[in-house]
């Protein structure tokens, strides 16, 4: 698998720009419409972003969109696959909120990166490791091989990954330690975890992130990266979270994932077609 990973890259390297970014948005539309799970689940997302019905045009074009925008990021993935830390930031535009990380990492308690299945979470992750390691829950995939070359990735942006079963202790440890975990937030958990308000209708998510910098006094932090035409990104950093220790436990939970999912609300606003989400958000929304 690392071996065809890299026979690809090499060849996204010299492959012209037009021609590789023209396949990857062919193969995006015949995946939208040649495979009816996401097609249906990825419009019913897409209508609850833009406040309408599935079935509306300006809902299919905004998920035909994000499915061709994900062709796209993959193509990226195999640019930035052998890149540093100080190649992705050379390759970033701009930088909103610095101020906001930089107050987070200040706190000395260590702390959660919070992002979502949004822009491209690797090279964001890749960023804010620039001065120390930073510990991110990934899925375990079926295929070892596919884990491995994910993990090797990782390594090179100095990230050390955390299988998703079992990462509640060892992220336990890293705060503990003062250092640095990130996950992805957007990942629906029907009538499990907690309950919030996102894109103005109600959804479940896991409340693990809170619960753990509660019971170590660490912040969070939302963040992610767009990524702009000319293939460039810019970083958007929110305002640290910091839990309620006065508060009930459940209500100081449920109070620190709301702020969460309204920051990556915020962040998705930014530009809804690069949100992957392909699978349902909201259960109870009607797909066409």
């Amino acid at each position: 698998m690392i071996i065809l990973v890299e026979l690809a890259a090499r060849a996204e390297r010299w492959t012209p720009g037009p021609l590789k970014f023209g396949l990857a948005r062919l193969c995006g539309m015949l995946i939208y419409w040649l495979v009816p799970r996401i097609r249906r689940n990825t419009n019913a997302n897409m209508a609850v972003v833009l406040g309408t019905t599935p079935d509306d045009p300006r809902a299919r074009r905004l998920a035909m969109r994000s499915v061709v925008s994900y062709a796209e990021h993959l193509v990226d993935f195999l640019r930035s696959y052998r890149m540093t830390t100080e190649e992705l930031l050379r390759h970033t535009a701009a930088i909103e909120g610095l101020h906001h990380l930089r107050a987070f990492q200040a706190m000395g308690r260590g702390g959660i990166m919070i992002t979502a299945h949004f822009g491209n979470w690797e090279w964001c992750g890749g960023l804010v490791s620039l001065d120390q390691p930073t510990y991110a829950v990934a899925e375990t995939f079926r295929s070892r091989s596919f884990t491995a070359l994910l993990d090797s990735v990782r390594q090179r942006k100095n990230l050390r990954s955390i299988q998703l079963g079992g990462a509640a202790r060892t992220i336990l440890r890293v705060l503990r330690r003062g250092e640095f975990a990130a996950l992805l937030a957007d990942r629906p958990t029907p009538g499990k975890g907690v309950q919030v308000q996102f894109f103005g209708r109600p959804v479940w998510v896991p409340e693990g992130a809170a619960v753990l910098a509660r019971r170590t006094g660490s912040p969070m932090l939302v963040g992610g990266l767009v990524r702009h035409p000319d293939r460039t990104y810019s970083a958007h950093g929110m305002p640290p979270i910091v839990i309620d220790q006065d508060a009930p436990a459940a209500e100081a939970v449920q109070q620190a994932m709301q702020q969460v999912m309204q920051d990556v609300e915020e962040l998705i606003r930014k530009a809804p077609a690069q949100w992957y989400m392909f699978r349902p958000m909201w259960p109870d929304t009607t797909a066409a």
